[in-house]
């Protein structure tokens, strides 16, 4: 697993061993991104963005979007293994001050969004 487009091209990102977590493939990211950016009716730009990445497991879509200019990336995630792993993987792009990860169950992260103060401009569900 990579990133594969943007100023990170070509990293290879950490991935987990075991069966529970399942990143997206880069076949699957390079379609939704293009998506993102070709289809007319869903103009997106990355270049200041703040994303959120729920169920973010290891991150290659948050971390995709950093390396496209996005501005900020909040993982939500409770599978300890693919913390670990999202943890290693920022680390290793030195991108921490341009991520936040919330270690929570989505659906209670989602049921307490009056807590919820800053705006986003994509949600990776």
């Amino acid at each position: 697993m990579r990133i594969i487009s943007g100023k990170f091209r070509s990293t290879k990102l950490f991935i987990p061993l075991d069966k529970e977590t399942r990143p997206l493939k880069d076949i699957t990211k390079e379609s939704i991104f293009n998506t993102l950016l070709h289809f007319k009716k869903l103009p997106f730009k990355f270049k200041n963005a703040k994303i959120l990445d729920l169920y973010s497991g290891t991150g290659s879509f948050g971390l995709e979007c950093l390396s496209r200019d996005a501005s900020k990336v909040t993982f939500v995630e409770n599978n300890k293994n693919a913390l670990k792993i999202l943890q290693k993987n920022i680390y290793k792009l030195n991108i921490e001050k341009k991520t936040s990860i919330i270690e929570y169950s989505v659906l209670n992260y989602l049921s307490n969004i009056d807590n919820f103060n800053y705006r986003v401009d994509l949600i990776f569900f």
